[in-house]
């Protein structure tokens, strides 16, 4: 009878647990996918863009208090496969209006984009990121069909 070596059996075991628990860090399109559905009602984020970038959540623009902005760097962290946040978000009135619904359509929409950030004033939405030229095309036209004004992309080629 061959005698088992434990010790073999058992760095096998974590070498298999390591390669599968590698396998499970969550992509960047995954990630803001998840910040969009869990922030598109809450107030606080009204005011505030973000891009994710090889799991890094980068937070832009604007809320009203310092509460808020300790609770929008929070709930980013506490996103499954975060692995560091960069809060460039000040403080400053935030006015919520008629742009809040297509602010929300667009985000919906930028979830397949996890670098691409947008900003809606005057029903006009702004883009700002790095997309091949194609995913250009597809991304303006599906913000077209939200109906703003207009779409001015400051975008850079991948």
């Amino acid at each position: 009878m061959k005698l088992i070596n434990y010790k073999s059996v058992f760095t096998a075991s974590i070498f298999m647990a390591i390669i599968l628990l590698a396998g499970c860090t969550p992509k960047d399109t995954t990630i803001k996918a998840d910040l969009l559905a869990t922030t598109k009602e809450q107030k606080d984020f009204a005011g505030v863009r973000f891009t994710v970038d090889k799991g890094v959540v980068t937070l832009s623009g604007e809320c009203a208090t310092p509460m808020s902005k300790d609770k929008i760097e929070k709930t980013a962290k506490e996103t499954f496969g975060v692995k560091e946040v960069k809060n460039n978000i000040v403080i400053a009135p935030v006015v919520i209006g008629t742009d809040q619904q297509l602010k929300q359509g667009v985000d919906s929409l930028l979830k397949d984009y996890p670098g691409m950030e947008a900003i809606t004033k005057d029903s006009i939405v702004y883009l700002q990121g790095k997309l091949s030229d194609d995913q250009v095309m597809k991304l303006k036209d599906a913000i077209n069909t939200l109906k703003p004004k207009a779409v001015d992309a400051k975008l850079t080629s991948r």
